[in-house]
């Protein structure tokens, strides 16, 4: 299990200098003069193996981080009784999450999610893509879309039972909390994360917040839960 980060700095003038003079310096390293270090960003990678309930995944994720805005890509392999399966995700999230696009495929099929704050605090709104089906959108209640045992409790409008998040990708037996029972006191993960943990049932105040890391967590196939920052 292997764990790497770089970490952008911005730097001062002597900084600027040395990076001007060095340019594979200039975003990598900081001045050793006297500065005030700005965090602005960086990359991680990181590599996974463990075993599960269902079988043993093995994970390579790599992120970005800038300001606000963060990318993820995660490949995987789930080996399990006479069944090897391949799974690919990808995730950009704007803004702290205000706007999120996510990608998550298997051998064959595919789903894609855009996840959105709306005019009204309390709802969010999902649009659903199963290969190239008509993309389905929901209107989300986010404080029920955190803590309802069923998402499909959250969904207004009574649109709850057209709600399907895993469309013909295959149905894999594990879960979110089982990802994280397996890795959660993994040290290099922990260092993916920036030392945070991850809170399947965060409290109620934060629950307008936490949507959209829960919903993608409990998606069929997810790895986001694991490797996405709360």
């Amino acid at each position: 299990m292997t764990f790497e980060r770089r970490n952008f700095l911005r730097a001062g003038t002597a900084g600027l200098a040395a990076g001007m003079l060095n340019p594979q310096l200039m975003f990598v390293q900081a001045s050793d003069a006297a500065a005030s270090d700005e965090f602005l960003g960086g990359t991680g990678s990181l590599r996974l193996e463990g075993k599960l309930k269902g079988g043993i995944l093995k994970l390579e994720a790599h992120d970005f981080l800038e300001g606000k805005d963060r990318a993820l890509i995660t490949h995987a392999k789930f080996i399990s009784t006479n069944l090897s399966t391949n799974l690919y995700g990808a995730m950009f999230s704007y803004s702290y999450d205000s706007s999120v696009f996510a990608l998550l495929r298997d051998d064959a099929h595919s789903t894609m999610l855009v996840l959105s704050d709306t005019d009204d605090a309390k709802i969010g709104r999902l649009v659903v893509w199963n290969d190239l089906d008509t993309p389905d959108s929901f209107r989300v209640d986010k404080s029920k879309a955190v803590f309802a045992d069923d998402l499909k409790d959250s969904i207004l409008d009574g649109k709850g039972n057209a709600l399907d998040l895993a469309g013909k990708r295959k149905r894999l037996a594990f879960t979110s909390e089982d990802l994280e029972t397996v890795f959660r006191n993994n040290v290099a993960l922990q260092k993916f994360r920036r030392g945070q943990k991850v809170t399947h049932h965060p409290r109620g105040d934060q629950s307008l917040i936490e949507w959209i890391c829960r919903l993608l967590s409990v998606v069929p196939g997810s790895l986001f839960g694991l490797t996405w920052l709360p």
